[in-house]
């Protein structure tokens, strides 16, 4: 019995022994599969991440190429107007020089015809005349005025004839340029269009490749940060200019309050650019009419919350100025798109982005109200809308207390 006994203890301990070895060899085969997929993982969003980096760069190249392809169908199309108003001219002008030559023509051959019938009698008086010297004078003299006066005109209908030519010359010439840039209209419509569709397909990949919440949350993150930077440095760069212009205004305020002095509108407007944008009153007007989508402080991903307002709108709408103040941003970023970022001074800014073009450069002086890019949906948006923030000392701010309610 106690030789079972022990037989059966140590029957339990060895069965314990191999479970126990067991048990640690599945578990360190299950750490390092575990090992195996977390390499696997980051492998895979690395790669991930340098996809995406590559497709934000052919995001940028496509939307600029749109940007100018816009931007060229527009000038074109302001040329061809001209060309049409050309035209038209063109064609009254000959028009009126027709009608000219069918008045000079009928006058010319009136004249003929009174000459014949003059002529004709003119002989046989000159024949019976009693007083021929007399009269023969009188009707040489009347044939010279006939004879000047026909001439006059020959003159005037070959001149009607030359200016005719010559205008149907400029107009065969204005056809000519006009279906020349309407074939290189449609070359470029066409390539407007095949642009677009390549930057839908390159939006639905980059959607592809942010597919988890967590990985948008971080793409919008470094969005920010980018932002962040871009402003940063365009600070600095404006920083020289922007002291100077502070400390001229300082001195043409001090010339008003102590010589009752009279500033010019350059001064004006100067004074205005560096003023700031003072308190929060409702009294600006909107960048752009339209729907607001998203207001300030509302949710955009996880903790992030919305900065600024988007505005829906009609793609190409003008976006306009809300103050005055100097572009220190004027460029394409990632995930706002086309963006102008206007310095009012008194560490305020505002920042206008999705715009489908920009019409200004860094270092414009900019007027309230003044246009300054076009409503679009760059940054690689689905909408057509804009996109604008309020920014003091840094700081985001809600902009709708500024804006006209």
């Amino acid at each position: 019995m106690m030789q079972y006994n022990v037989l059966c203890l140590l029957v339990i301990m060895f069965g314990s022994f191999f479970t126990s070895n067991i048990s640690y060899a599945d578990n360190k085969q299950d750490l390092q599969n575990i090992r195996q997929s977390i390499q696997e993982q980051e492998k895979k969003l690395a790669q991930q991440s340098k996809q995406r980096i590559k497709l934000i760069s052919i995001l940028e190249k496509q939307e600029t190429s749109i940007a100018n392809l816009l931007d060229s169908l527009e000038k074109s199309e302001k040329v061809l107007g001209a060309l049409a108003d050309e035209i038209t001219k063109l064609n009254l002008d000959i028009d009126k020089l027709k009608q000219k030559q069918a008045e000079q023509q009928e006058i010319l051959a009136k004249q003929l015809e009174n000459a014949f019938k003059l002529g004709k009698t003119s002989n046989m008086e000159l024949i019976f005349s009693a007083n021929e010297s007399q009269r023969n004078e009188r009707i040489i003299t009347y044939y010279r005025y006939i004879n000047q006066e026909r001439q006059d005109r020959i003159n005037e209908l070959k001149q009607i004839h030359a200016e005719m030519d010559q205008k149907k010359a400029s107009l065969e010439e204005k056809r000519k340029q006009q279906k020349s840039l309407q074939d290189k209209q449609k070359v470029k419509r066409d390539n407007l269009i095949v642009n677009q569709k390549e930057r839908q397909e390159t939006i639905v990949e980059l959607d592809k490749s942010m597919q988890l919440n967590q990985q948008k949350l971080d793409v919008l993150k470094e969005n920010e940060i980018k932002l962040q930077a871009q402003i940063e440095e365009a600070e600095a760069n404006n920083k020289r200019i922007a002291e100077a212009e502070a400390k001229q205004a300082e001195q043409i305020r001090a010339r008003q309050q102590n010589y009752n002095y009279n500033p010019t509108k350059d001064e004006k407007s100067l004074m205005a650019r560096v003023s700031g944008i003072g308190k929060p009153t409702n009294t600006f007007s909107w960048p752009v009419s339209g729907t607001v989508l998203h207001r300030f402080g509302e949710p955009l991903q996880g903790e992030l919350k919305w900065k600024g307002l988007v505005i829906k709108a009609k793609e190409g709408s003008k976006v306009r100025a809300i103050a005055g103040g100097r572009v220190i941003l004027a460029s394409w970023l990632q995930g706002y798109g086309f963006i102008v970022a206007l310095e009012h001074g008194k560490g305020d800014m505002t920042l206008y982005g999705y715009n489908q073009r920009v019409l200004v450069n860094v270092g414009d002086k900019i007027e309230a109200g003044q246009q300054i890019a076009l409503v679009g949906t760059s940054g690689g948006q689905g909408v057509a809308a804009l996109y604008f923030e309020i920014r003091r000392d840094g700081r985001a701010l809600d902009p709708s207390v500024w804006l006209k309610k």
